[in-house]
Order: structure tokens, then sequence, then C-alpha cells
């Protein structure tokens, strides 16, 4: 989600960020949108032959990246992701998983909403079980066990 599939690497990457991107003239210059995307290729381990591929012809993970690397570039404070793993491979979910922590000791604030409970428990330091748009339980990550947020959630039923 959150990709124009047809477009490349670069544009998905660079398209939140057009308005930095612009020189005097209001034209985008394309060398620093280029360093831009190289960067954050570069940092996210993004594999690729070129970044003017069209992302549908990346794997999953590194679509994932892609969608990353377009919200990392905005130099957001917070950033919230939803299902940030789902149809990733077990190696690239990992290496996002790890990205996401890295980004949050360096002062990201990382929100991630998941129905994938080791995803959650073995990532967040802080974890909100909701049903139905209300707050049920408030768990502290390094504390949780998968069968106490299961056990939360059978109540629910």
């Amino acid at each position: 989600e959150g990709l124009f599939l047809k477009q490349s690497i670069a544009r998905n990457t660079y398209v939140s960020i057009l308005d930095r991107l612009q020189n005097k003239l209001g034209f985008v210059d394309f060398e620093k949108a280029n360093s831009t995307v190289d960067n954050w290729i570069e940092n996210l381990s993004i594999a690729t032959p070129s970044k003017e591929i069209p992302v549908s012809s990346l794997s999953g993970g590194n679509q994932q990246r892609v969608v990353l690397a377009r919200w990392l570039a905005t130099n957001a404070k917070i950033l919230i992701l939803n299902g940030p793993t789902v149809g990733v491979d077990i190696g690239s979910k990992e290496e996002i998983h790890n990205k996401l922590r890295d980004l949050a000791m360096g002062g990201l604030a990382v929100i991630i909403i998941s129905d994938d409970i080791p995803e959650i428990v073995n990532n967040c330091n802080c974890i909100l079980v909701m049903h139905k748009g209300h707050l049920v339980e408030r768990l502290e990550g390094a504390e949780t066990h998968e069968n106490e947020i299961v056990a939360i959630l059978k109540k629910l039923k």
C-alpha cells in the first residue's frame, strides 16, 4: 500500500518531498532528488539494479522499504505504520524490524499498528490493545508475552 506501482523507485521516494527539491524557478532539482533517492536506497538496503525501474518489479520486502524511504525522507518526527511487514518474506521482515528499532533508538517515534502479535511484542516498548475503537489494555512491551495478549483478545470475543 502507498505506492505508485507503475512509477519508478525514484519517483515513489521523492514524491512526498517535492517542495524541498525545487530550485529557484520552481522546477525539481533532479540532482538533489537523485542524491536523496540514492541515499535511501543505500540506507534501507533496497535491492534494485536501478532507481528508475518501476516499483512493481521489486519484491514485497523491497516495496515496503521504498514506502519507508518515502516517509523517512520527509524527516518526520513520528512514523505511523499499519502492517509494515505484511506480505514480505521472513528475512525482509527481520531487516525492516531492525531498521525500525534503529530509527526508534535514534529518536524517531515509531507507532506500529498490526495484528501480528509477535511483531508487536518483539518491536514495541508500549503495547495498546484496542477493541472497537477503545483502549482495552496497556502493556509494557519488554515485559509482555504473546500469550498475555492472546488471553486479552480471547476475553473480547
